[in-house]
């Protein structure tokens, strides 16, 4: 984007928009956009005089400052260098200059220790390279010749069948039926689109008496491409110019990383990972990735999952960031380094839905291995997951060479004293995990995998139960969740009998896509998401996650977005969902006050009415800056807080066991949810759900008791032509000061009758029926709700409520329905 010299001028001065007096802090990262914004670059802090590309870097400015909008404005400050970093390097693809190898050629030869480029990558000789014999990151150049086989449209296809098709040669990524290979739609040059067939080029086949005439294999012997050999009983066909290796040796080039400065980069974790964490992933490859270290003061998330690290392509066995970036000198990594400044840390996720897995690219178990031990190591990991999803749940190959390279790394770890959780990642289902799923812990189980925890990615799930849109409040998206934990903890069991009920707890994680999903329907509202941080709490989960970090703020209605949850404003604010999880984090020998103090909470039904009841120790009832909030349907009811039991509530005091309770008359129906939360220190912990059931409400008598014995009439009555609210109590109940009937008006009080007088209404006797009435002359209109209740001895009981109609307030009439 380019600018006038004019504009140039009024950006800088401030004239195109209000200039701010301070502005946020970051280390340069190739930031882009129009905003004013400050960052630091080798020592130094510069703010951008008019929009800034992500190419400008703030080295180069001084030399160009009609093209370069970074302006220098003063030196950093040493705190302001260990909070958010000081990148040195214009790369933002990395964080140094790359050292530069000799390229590889095929006809030289190498010897051990040898450092190569090859496709913009380096690898090492592990051994000697002879000229003519392998090259990096490709197999042996001898193939077993096998037939291949006509394609046939109704056979099943696995992983790496072979088929032909006019004369052009295929090979199955994984399981297919009924797709054409020789469909371009259906084919997967480099195995990255996930489609099911892989070109090979021409057919190349040879009848029983050239089989025969194959001369037999010599080392010494260069042979062309294409020559075909027989080696121990077996034909080979030359995959490129060869010599000097046989069909059964192994490739001695193996990929190198120079880790060098990584572990410095990263910064080094003050705290073990907790037991029990709120880890929302992060995209590492987004142009936007949040502020780490800022979020944890501010918002008190101090630990997040960065997603994801994958192969650079299907047949490369080296480690990137989304493909893009490389590991080992990420500029991003100042980020994480200034998290674990602030005392917060990282898990680092390999794997996703897109691209290629590492332990689908690499195939040589050794390497796998060796990859994943120098990710934790130059990283300073304490915890690792792996992103298990889309066809690579499915894939076996790669889930048991992944299963024996974690296997064989954790020995590794256990020798050195090192200890590393591994989770697992997989998508799951409301009934819970999937046949593919359950292959994935089982192959891990029998090949000796310790895994710390399953998170399941609750999300996404195709299924017409969980179709949510514009059900806010009605926590559908949060019970598929909640059953999908529920019925993975009973699989769990299963693959793990030993363990107790708390250990499958413990080891068990839920992920959901915070607002709209990728399937059409599914949304995941505030309200799913206390639900399912109230199931986390009580089952004391191992893990929360969301998807993701960057998407926890809002953005335009119903859209589905990588940098915003699609939600406005008004449903989910900037960081909504993280302020509800946030709290969840705790290490297992911490005791929650709130929840050790909580003695009971449940529904009681008292002389045919509804209490809900709540039991807390006095000193907590007592506290301040504690309080006990009860919600029924999502809003607020009443609450126990400074000795006090609000909203009309009563209380008892057990001396003996120091107990204090608190009852409240709320009027229920089957299906109404009690919610019950914790505030402590501007901390909010949900504590208790309460699900009204026909049960809960055994014994509950109706109100018609009350009318007649107590109220005699509630009507709308016409005055001079206008309609009025009347009310008729006895005596005794109108002079009671623990029993009083009140009026709403579109759900506000506007008058009631107790302790001997009318409020806010006119009052008339009637000495001979000793009966009291009040009018209440209100403006009244077509569509008012009208709502008259009872309070007596803290217990609440709706008595009616009524839509007004035209012919109501033209004819009048009684406004009890009994």
């Amino acid at each position: 984007m380019k600018l006038t010299r004019i504009s140039r001028a009024l950006l800088a001065i401030g004239l195109t928009t209000g200039a701010a007096s301070a502005f946020a802090l970051e280390a340069w990262n190739g930031q882009e956009g129009g905003d004013t914004m400050q960052v630091i670059f080798d020592g130094s802090v510069y703010q951008n005089a008019w929009w800034v590309a992500a190419a400008n870097c703030p080295k180069d400015a001084a030399a160009d400052e009609a093209n370069n909008p970074w302006r220098y404005l003063r030196t950093a400050t040493s705190a302001e260098i260990a909070e958010y970093g000081n990148p040195t390097s214009c790369d933002i693809n990395g964080g140094g200059t790359p050292v530069v190898h000799e390229t590889f050629s095929t006809d030289k030869a190498y010897k051990e220790g040898d450092i190569v480029m090859y496709q913009d990558n380096s690898y090492k000789a592990n051994g000697a390279v002879p000229a003519y014999s392998f090259i990096p990151a490709e197999g042996n150049p001898w193939q077993l010749y096998t037939p291949v086989d006509t394609w046939i449209a109704s056979k099943t296809y696995n992983k790496g069948d072979v088929v032909k098709v006019n004369g052009q040669s295929y090979e199955a990524l994984f399981y297919t039926i009924g797709d054409d290979p020789s469909n371009p739609a259906n084919q997967n040059p480099d195995n990255n689109n996930g489609r099911p067939w892989k070109p090979l080029g021409a057919t190349v086949e040879y009848t029983p008496e050239q089989l025969a005439a194959a001369p037999q294999f010599s080392a010494a012997t260069l042979y062309p491409a294409g020559q075909l050999v027989q080696f121990r009983g077996q034909p080979y066909v030359a995959q490129a110019k060869v010599q000097h290796a046989s069909p059964t040796d192994a490739n001695p080039w193996a990929v190198y990383i120079d880790w060098a400065g990584t572990k410095e980069r990263v910064g080094t974790p003050k705290n073990p990972w907790p037991a029990h964490v709120y880890a929302p992933y992060v995209d590492f490859s987004l142009n936007s990735i949040p502020d780490l270290a800022k979020l944890a003061k501010e918002q008190n998330v101090n630990h997040f999952t960065m997603a994801f690290v994958v192969a650079k392509s299907g047949d490369q066995c080296l480690p990137t960031w989304g493909t893009a970036y490389n590991l080992q000198d990420y500029t991003q990594y100042s980020k994480i380094k200034a998290l674990r400044e602030a005392g917060g840390d990282i898990m680092v996720s390999i794997g996703g839905a897109n691209n290629a897995p590492l332990a689908a690219a690499c195939k040589n178990d050794a390497d796998l291995t060796q990859l994943y031990h120098d990710i934790v190591d130059n990283l300073n990991l304490n915890v690792l997951d792996f992103d298990i999803e889309g066809t690579w749940v499915a894939d076996h190959e790669s889930i048991q060479r992944r299963n024996r390279a974690v296997k064989a790394v954790q020995a590794k770890w256990k020798e050195e004293g090192r200890k590393v959780g591994i989770w697992y990642t997989l998508p799951i289902l409301p009934t819970g995990l999937t046949a593919e799923g359950l292959y994935v812990l089982e192959d891990a189980r029998d090949a000796g995998v310790d895994l710390a925890g399953i998170n399941v990615m609750t999300m996404d799930y195709g299924n017409s139960v969980c179709q949510s849109d514009n059900t806010e409040g009605q926590n559908i998206h949060g019970t598929c969740a909640t059953s999908a934990i529920d019925n993975m903890s009973a699989q769990l069991k299963k693959i793990w009998p030993a363990k107790s009920d708390k250990e499958i707890n413990a080891m068990m994680g839920t992920t959901p896509m915070i607002g709209y999903n990728d399937v059409q329907g599914e949304v995941f509202y505030q309200s799913d998401a206390k639900l399912v941080m109230e199931d986390a709490v009580k089952r004391d989960l191992g893990m929360i996650g969301i998807w993701s970090m960057a998407r926890d703020q809002p953005g335009i209605a119903k859209q589905v977005s990588p940098e915003h949850s699609g939600m406005t404003e008004q449903q989910a604010p900037m960081y909504a969902y993280s302020k509800i999880f946030a709290p969840f984090t705790h290490v297992d020998d911490e005791i929650n006050p709130a929840l050790a103090a909580l003695k009971g909470f449940e529904v009681v039904i008292s002389n045919g009415v509804p209490m809900t009841s709540l039991s807390l120790d006095r000193p907590a009832h007592e506290a301040r800056n504690m309080n006990y909030t009860i919600e029924l349907n999502g809003k607020y009811w009443a609450k126990s807080q400074y000795n006090r039991c609000y909203e009309w509530g009563t209380k008892k005091t057990d001396t003996v066991n120091d107990i204090v309770t608190c009852s409240w008359g709320i009027p229920l129906k089957v299906g109404d949810t009690l919610h019950l939360w914790n505030y402590s220190n501007g901390v909010q912990t949900p504590l208790e759900t309460i699900t009204v059931s026909e049960k809960t409400l055994e014994g509950k008598t109706s109100v018609a008791p009350i009318i007649g014995e107590q109220l005699k009439g509630f009507a709308l009555a016409l005055q001079e032509g206008k309609p009025v609210l009347q009310m008729t109590v006895t005596q005794e109940a109108h002079k009671a000061s623990d029993v009083n009937f009140s009026i709403e008006l579109n759900g506000k009080y506007i008058g009631k009758s107790q302790n001997g007088s009318i409020d806010h209404g006119k009052k008339t006797i009637n000495t001979e029926t000793n009966m009291v009435t009040g009018t209440w002359t209100n403006q009244l209109k077509a569509g008012d709700k009208i709502k008259l209740y009872r309070f007596s001895n803290s217990v609440y009981t709706p008595i009616t409520e009524t839509l007004l109609t035209s012919d109501m307030l033209k004819n009048g009439g009684s406004l009890i329905n009994q």
